[in-house]
């Protein structure tokens, strides 16, 4: 699929599993009831599978093991029209995993991750796909890349003149970009990330603030603190600012801050100003969540824009 922009993502792929609890309470050590879903996912994947569907023509580097999952993946990829030539096919890993566990509210109740492979992504193998770098408008990054493979990638997008859109990912892989704020173009992060971050705590909205504010005093071109149905801060090194989250019903939120974070990168790419990128994002992370998928089928620049107007 050629898009318009050459936008390269770099990080995990994964089997995801929803465990959506059918009761208020979970009693340990016995079988509860629920609905469970199997699903791709990951944090770049899922961005990558976002922004091809916002036009992008994506490449994603990323690893999977040999196994059915990993097999999966990589066909999926494919048919969405996402270049996988530099994706790591191994026997040494399984294809990495992520379990949630989810209330009758639909929040995250607890979580695990077996990302493993991920590890297979190394400075010499980034090298070895310098390419793509150069031929990229804009790299997008999830925070599960080592720190030497971060250390790679933000010297080849200096070299080649790239901007970086990171996602933190989660609060504990979050403070592996911190040494490179000063290189980001662009932050997504939600509250408890940008916390671990910054080494603090928000109290209130107009802490979140001022939090954004500080990543960009820290470098941060545009730093974003995502705060679910209260919406998102935002700051540049020349304004900030709140901006609400659209008023939709929730259908699920998983993917949403995926979602952000590609509309994010695109809008990058297309060098719009940043009251505009943040709105993008908004509308993406609306689209999302509307969607029963980690990754809304319907999701595109036109759908955003619609979302705009209204």
């Amino acid at each position: 699929m050629d898009g318009e922009y050459d936008v390269l993502v770099i990080g995990t792929a994964a089997l995801d599993i929803k465990v959506h609890t059918r009761a208020l309470a979970i009693e340990p050590e016995l079988s509860n009831p629920a609905i469970i879903e199997l699903g791709f996912g990951g944090v770049a994947r899922n961005i990558a599978e976002n922004l091809v569907r916002l036009g992008g023509d994506v490449s994603l580097i990323s690893a999977v093991g040999v196994d059915e999952a990993g097999t999966q993946i990589v066909q999926q990829l494919r048919d969405v029209g996402i270049h996988t030539d530099a994706m790591i096919v191994t026997a040494d890993h399984n294809t990495g995993a992520f379990v949630g566990i989810y209330q009758l509210d639909k929040r995250l109740r607890v979580a695990f991750d077996d990302m493993q492979v991920i590890r297979l992504i190394t400075p010499g193998y980034l090298n070895q796909h310098r390419s793509l770098f150069h031929d990229a408008d804009v790299i997008c990054i999830d925070a599960n890349l080592s720190a030497r493979a971060l250390e790679t990638v933000f010297r080849l997008a200096r070299a080649y003149d790239v901007p970086v859109c990171a996602d933190a990912t989660t609060p504990l892989l979050a403070q592996r970009l911190h040494p490179f704020l000063p290189e980001l173009a662009a932050l997504a992060a939600n509250r408890a990330e940008a916390e671990a971050l910054l080494g603090t705590h928000f109290r209130d909205e107009d802490e979140v603030l001022q939090g954004a504010r500080r990543l960009a005093q820290l470098g941060v071109d545009l730093a974003i603190i995502t705060q679910g149905a209260e919406g998102l801060s935002y700051a540049t090194s020349d304004e900030s600012g709140r901006l609400p989250a659209f008023n939709v019903e929730v259908v699920d939120p998983v993917g949403a801050g995926d979602a952000l974070t590609a509309a994010v990168a695109y809008g990058l790419a297309e060098g719009l100003a940043p009251t505009e990128v943040v709105r993008l994002g908004l509308a993406a992370a609306a689209q999302t969540i509307v969607c029963q998928e980690t990754v809304c089928p319907y999701i595109s620049l036109e759908v955003l824009y619609e979302r705009l107007v209204v």
